[in-house]
């Protein structure tokens, strides 16, 4: 029997929003039978390829009257069978059958004070409330690692196990050619790519950077991620320690991205939380050694492919670093070691297993 399932993707078209693309493309080659209607903020940023997907624009921003409002009255308008809310945020005067994908709960866990910081923490405990209300509510929540699988049931209640799955993301090769980037051509360079929140850690990456300059003057730190509040801070830091050949890029294309993999010594990422981290994968894929925080998911995503760290040993970033620099047996290792990591991970299983919740929780009788 088909279904009228409603997908909340108002964040296609940003970093998270990758998850609900791929999602959404998996979605039309694996499930012809039901119907789906896709809520999208801006109609150019996915558009569906098989008859029984429709997009709708939604124009309603994060965490606003109006998607407490305009967006209950959307999807009592659809009336569907099912909706899956892409990321926390959702109506709370919406009653029918949910799934709800928590990315993480880094939010939560860590502050990332660019405002009052009065009203950032009347913010946060509103949004602690609310991904409270939402877990209890939701008929299934899905995550994208075991990790935060468990932190979701540590934060909520081990009470909700049975309807907490984990749906592992995934990685693609970048498409196109590479396109480089003049200022870093024939330079020896690390580089992370991302946005530049505290719990990065990425004043611990140029920290660490500082130190194996001593033994590699070459060596250039590269950061791109589009520049914001936390990037303007990272290069005050930057200044003020008097750290040399280190470059803020901003947003880069994707033959940008893919150049910088395939030219860099290594990808490094040296954050205290993630809930999976696309860009690890990205790296495994163009043969690009990772040096990687030892923290929350990483290790789950990367298993060997990796060289790992305590994220809060600025001398045990330094050394993982200079392992890979200098250590050519242990660098081949982990390239090949990546290569056959990324395998192991499908956009379109994933898309698979969400259907299986979905119809889960459509042949059930439980209700919130």
């Amino acid at each position: 029997m088909s279904r009228k399932i409603v997908i909340d993707a108002r964040i296609t078209g940003s970093s998270t929003g990758v998850y609900s693309e791929n999602l959404l493309n998996h979605l039309q080659k694996i499930d012809s039978k039901n119907q789906y209607f896709v809520l999208l903020r801006d109609l150019t940023s996915w558009k569906p390829t098989a008859k029984n997907f429709t997009a709708i624009h939604a124009p309603v921003k994060d965490y606003t009257f109006a998607e407490q409002i305009s967006l209950a009255k959307t999807l009592h308008a659809l009336k569907p069978d099912l909706v899956h809310f892409c990321m926390p945020n959702q109506p709370l005067l919406y009653f029918g059958k949910r799934v709800t994908t928590v990315h993480d709960l880094t939010l939560i866990k860590f502050e990332n004070i660019d405002m009052n910081p009065a009203i950032y923490r009347i913010r946060k405990a509103i949004f602690n409330l609310l991904v409270r209300n939402v877990i209890w509510r939701s008929h299934a929540v899905v995550t994208p690692t075991e990790y935060v699988r468990n932190d979701v049931l540590e934060f909520s209640g081990r009470q909700h196990a049975d309807k907490v799955f984990t749906t592992l993301e995934a990685g693609d090769p970048l498409a196109g050619r590479p396109v480089a980037i003049s200022d870093l051509k024939n330079k020896k360079f690390v580089f992370f790519i991302g946005n530049a929140f505290p719990y990065k850690n990425l004043k611990r990456i140029v920290d660490a950077y500082k130190q194996v300059q001593s033994n590699h003057p070459e060596l250039h730190l590269v950061f791109a991620g589009k520049k914001e509040f936390f990037y303007e801070d990272l290069e005050r830091y930057v200044d003020k320690q008097d750290v040399e050949n280190v470059h803020f890029l901003g947003f880069v294309s994707e033959g940008e991205k893919r150049w910088l993999f395939q030219n860099a010594q290594a990808y490094v990422v040296a954050s205290l939380s993630e809930g999976f981290h696309i860009p690890a994968l990205e790296a495994m894929y163009e043969g690009c050694p990772v040096i990687s925080s030892n923290a929350t998911c990483l290790p789950e995503v990367c298993a060997s492919a990796a060289v790992y760290f305590d994220p809060l040993s600025t001398s045990g970033l330094e050394k993982a670093i200079k392992s890979v620099l200098e250590d050519k047996k242990l660098r081949n290792k982990v390239v090949e070691a990546g290569y056959g990591r990324v395998k192991e991970f499908s956009w379109k299983r994933m898309a698979q297993e969400t259907l299986d919740v979905y119809e889960s929780v459509l042949s059930s009788d439980k209700t919130m």
